[in-house]
Parts: C-alpha cells; structure tokens; sequence
C-alpha cells in the first residue's frame, strides 16, 4: 500500500455536538483534513468509534483523547517542563502535594501535574485556592517561581520544523525571540513529532518557556487548519505506531 492509497484510506474521527465539530480546535481539524482529501467522521458518543482503523485519527478535548489513548492500550508520557529544556525556563520548578502548598513562599505559580485537571493560577494567599477546592490534597501540583509574562506565544512544530507561532495572550507587539526558540528545539533530543512549545516575553525582554504541550489535543490559536491537521495526525501516527501518510 503506498502513501497516496493510504492517505485516501484513513479518516478524521472529528467529536461533534448536533452534527457540527465541537469546538475551534475541532473545526479546524476537519476544515483542515477535508483540504487534505481526507474523509471526516463527526462522532459524539465513545461508542461510535469502535469501528475504524489503527491509522484513523481521532480528534477531541482531553477526556475524548485520553479515553482514545487508553482503549489502545496508550500510557501518554508527562511533559509540561520538559528536563532537557530546563535551561529554558528561567525559574525554579518544583512538584509537592496541594496540601503542603501552604508551607511555601508565596507567591507561587501552581498547577496541576495531571494534565488540565485544573487551570494554572498564580498563588498570593490561602483564598486564591478556591480553585483547587475539589481536588485531593495528596495530588501532586508543580509549582514555578513567579515570572510576569508580557505576551504569550505558541509554537507550533511537527518533525522539528517551527509550523507557526501564534499569540494568544498579552501585548502582541512584544514578541518572543525566533533563534532561541530554534535552539531550543535542536537542543531537545526527545521533541515529540507533533507538539507545541509556549514561550513568552517577561517584562524584562528574555524569552522564556512557558510550557510543552503534548500534539494530540491543544489550542489551534489561528493556525493553519491543514497545518494543524497535519501537526496533530504527525503525533497520532508516532503515538499509535503507524505511518504518517502525509510525509
């Protein structure tokens, strides 16, 4: 079977809600897919993909990807701050149990170590843990000196190649150094073959690592439709272990 006849074989499994894709992510997947010639499958209930193949993608937020991953037998690594872009952060980063966080120097960023289990928040006092209130106090958080980010940015990169780098949140005129996002790249030996890496600028002007995102379900922020639609399939293939039919 060669590459054209697999790419017309395999389908987009895109989660819909009343017939439509059910966010912009999820949008852009299947705008993105259908400029491919791919076929798209909009699904709403686990049930319904039980039927398609190794090499069909399926598209959604995190509990729709993870209960993906998990059917397949998928344990998905943990990245956030990944070891060998430390040197990138520009911060101390720790991990500690929620119920400790009380015992730090405030203030603290936190968020959770279980990917989106809660959002990120910046720590003053025991009142701004509100927001964790429904989470056990063993959990593991990772905590991060505070850094006052001026803008915020996400790069997007499939096999290593910047596919774009997209604001998101901040001052847009303040924006993040192109070469020390490249060197940080080549520096990470284990990059995965879709992800995005955030950096911002601080109010000092350095460029920093926010943080990695796994390519299999994250904010698109105007990307290219087909670029992310490649992007997040580049991921899929490497997670699931079949040919990525768009190289």
């Amino acid at each position: 079977e060669n590459g054209c006849e697999r790419r017309l074989t395999m389908r987009a499994y895109i989660h819909a809600f009343q017939g439509r894709p059910w966010n912009e992510e999820c949008q852009a997947a299947y705008d993105g897919f259908i400029s491919l010639g791919i076929e798209c499958v909009l699904f709403t209930t686990n049930e319904e993909l039980d039927g398609r193949a190794g090499e069909d993608i399926v598209v959604g937020g995190m509990l729709i990807m993870h209960h993906s991953f998990a059917e397949l037998g998928i344990q998905l690594p943990d990245y956030n701050y990944p070891e060998e872009l430390r040197s990138y952060l520009g911060r101390r980063i720790w991990k500690i149990r929620l119920g400790d966080l009380l015992q730090e120097r405030l203030p603290v960023f936190i968020k959770p170590a279980e990917e989106k289990a809660a959002k990120g928040i910046i720590v003053n006092s025991r009142e701004d843990l509100r927001e964790y209130s429904h989470m056990d106090p063993e959990a593991e958080i990772l905590c991060s000196e505070v850094v006052r980010f001026q803008s915020e940015w996400r790069c997007f990169v499939r096999y290593r190649e910047i596919l774009g780098i997209q604001h998101y949140s901040g001052d847009p005129q303040k924006i993040p150094d192109r070469e020390i996002i490249q060197c940080a790249i080549q520096k990470y030996k284990k990059i995965p073959a879709g992800c995005s890496l955030d950096f911002g600028v601080t109010d000092d002007g350095r460029t920093l690592l926010i943080e990695m995102n796994d390519g299999f379900a994250i904010g698109c922020y105007g990307l290219d439709p087909v670029l992310y639609a490649e992007m997040l399939y580049a991921r899929w293939s490497q997670l699931v272990g079949v040919k990525d039919c768009f190289l």
